[in-house]
């Protein structure tokens, strides 16, 4: 019981990654139950808008990353890092869910260490990697809500890349981004990607993308993270911190006199605040002593006091004033 709700735990002081056999303990979905019974608010989770990118090379694979956390117009923290180690040569970028992130790798990478001792401490295959984090997002239907770029380098010196949702669905790859800017992200990645890129185009590629989509999205920022697996099993980190850009002065439109051509002109009369409209006196208007024509101020044929009555109401309005009682 927790708070007079029911908990499926048998044991509250065991770890909620050894709960159940799925791995994951569910008693936070009878704790929200038993709080929207009780009229009380759920709490919220801590989300990561994130731009994540990974690319094969011509001797390893790179996975990029910028280090913003946000919380809806919060931002909890400016240097999370969001790449992480499963095993010596497979590192992982996630965009998702802070917690169901945090969780995911930390089962995945307990699977694959036991997985290492039980097949006579050899390399894990990153295809077993991918397969393991697979099995786990189908298993839960899409409610871990974390998107994840598999990346490494097998026994045999071949470099993998996978691109995992977080309903299971997976891609080989050879480039590919994630997260809420992976779209600006996945626009530089198409346009510059080739087969036998190096390292060092390689490298500026993965940075110039997660820069595009940081530009490019509200909820990334910061700075871009690196993380570099070579084929010989060397492992290099790279952190650059963005700089802010000045915005760019918009050039003045300048159109000359004469680009468009006029092809008619009407004039309309505009009587100013307080004064009575003047007839125009031409060679069609009428004779003195017509009596249809108006005067000036008195169209409706009014009298004097009338007419200077109505003269009073084209005056701007008054401001009116309360009656204190």
């Amino acid at each position: 019981m927790f708070n007079g709700i029911p908990t499926m735990m048998k044991y509250a002081a065991r770890s909620p990654y050894q709960c159940g056999p799925s791995g994951f303990s569910f008693d936070n979905c009878l704790r929200n139950k038993g709080l929207i019974k009780n009229g009380i608010s759920l709490p919220n989770c801590i989300g990561t808008g994130t731009t994540v990118a990974g690319v094969i090379y011509d001797g390893g694979v790179i996975i990029g990353a910028d280090s913003r956390v946000t919380s809806g117009h919060i931002i909890p923290s400016k240097k999370n890092r969001k790449i992480y180690q499963l095993q010596s040569n497979i590192f992982a970028g996630v965009a998702g869910i802070a917690q169901d992130s945090a969780a995911l790798m930390e089962v995945t990478r307990a699977q694959l260490e036991l997985h290492r001792m039980n097949t006579g401490f050899r390399k894990v295959p990153v295809r077993c990697a991918n397969q393991v984090m697979r099995q786990l997002l189908y298993r839960f239907d899409g409610k871990m809500v974390a998107n994840v770029i598999i990346g490494g380098v097998d026994a045999d010196f071949k470099t993998h890349l996978f691109c995992t949702r977080s309903d299971g669905t997976t891609d080989t790859v050879p480039f590919t981004s994630l997260g809420t800017g992976c779209m600006a992200a996945m626009s530089v990645l198409e346009a510059r990607w080739e087969e036998d890129l190096d390292e060092e185009s390689a490298r500026d590629l993965v940075r110039d993308a997660v820069t595009v989509g940081v530009d490019n999205d509200l909820q990334s920022g910061n700075n871009v993270c690196l993380c570099i697996i070579r084929s010989d099993f060397s492992v290099y980190w790279e952190e650059r911190v963005l700089k802010k850009k000045t915005p760019v002065q918009a050039f003045p439109l300048i159109i000359k006199p004469g680009s468009t051509t006029i092809l008619s002109t009407i004039e309309h009369m505009v009587a100013p605040w307080g004064e009575a409209l003047e007839w125009d006196e031409g060679p069609d208007s009428r004779q003195d002593g017509d009596s249809s024509r108006p005067e000036p101020g008195n169209s409706r044929g009014d009298t004097g006091e009338r007419a200077n009555r109505r003269h009073e109401y084209l005056g701007p309005p008054k401001a009116k004033r309360r009656r204190l009682e």
